[in-house]
């Protein structure tokens, strides 16, 4: 009965619409939490680069000024050094995580495709996922209803924004579920 666990999905046909106002809503707000999260590690880091910086102003009298003046430099170089390195991790996370949504919501596009759904369940315990045929995320979590949905011969859909690869819907023989930006993690 379940002889389409060994198989991906199979993309039958493939179709850009536009996004209504509720998807857009879901996308901004998962763009905005994606950003504030980046946003408080961020400072977070740099809160911290503050106070190494501010140890290097300690003077101590049992210290000689060269040796104070050398850590001080030190201290700054290092400081400057993280600063930029972390500057630079953070720009490239924020064109890889964040930058897709704001690309998705320009464009105004969203992504259905129909299929023939692959499932698997996990052997030992009650987890149950769509093959995505995705090298990002091969696997997509769904809920049981929609794991029993699956047969043979059955064709579902998927609703998704291009760029960010956010999955917005999910239909498989008429079970439908949405996804928002507090179950989100579903990103093909």
């Amino acid at each position: 009965m379940r002889g389409l666990n060994k198989y991906v999905m199979k993309i039958i046909h493939r179709e850009q619409t536009e996004l209504n106002p509720v998807e857009r809503k879901v996308l901004a707000k998962a763009r905005r939490k994606k950003f504030l999260g980046m946003l408080i590690a961020y400072l977070a880091l740099i809160a911290i680069l503050v106070i190494i910086c501010m140890t290097a102003m300690v003077k101590s009298s049992e210290i000689s000024i060269e040796k104070t003046q050398s850590y001080q430099r030190g201290t700054y170089i290092f400081t400057a050094l993280s600063f930029i390195i972390f500057t630079g991790i953070f720009i490239i996370h924020y064109f890889r995580a964040v930058y897709p949504y704001t690309q998705d919501l320009k464009r105004g596009l969203k992504t259905v495709s129909w299929f023939y759904p692959a499932s698997y369940k996990t052997p030992f315990f009650d987890n149950f996922f769509l093959k995505t045929g995705s090298r990002k995320k091969p696997m997509l979590s769904i809920p049981k209803n929609l794991y029993e949905a699956i047969q043979p011969g059955v064709l579902a859909c998927i609703v998704f924004a291009p760029e960010s690869r956010f999955v917005l819907l999910l239909d498989i023989n008429g079970k439908k579920v949405e996804f928002n930006e507090e179950n989100s993690g579903f990103e093909l």
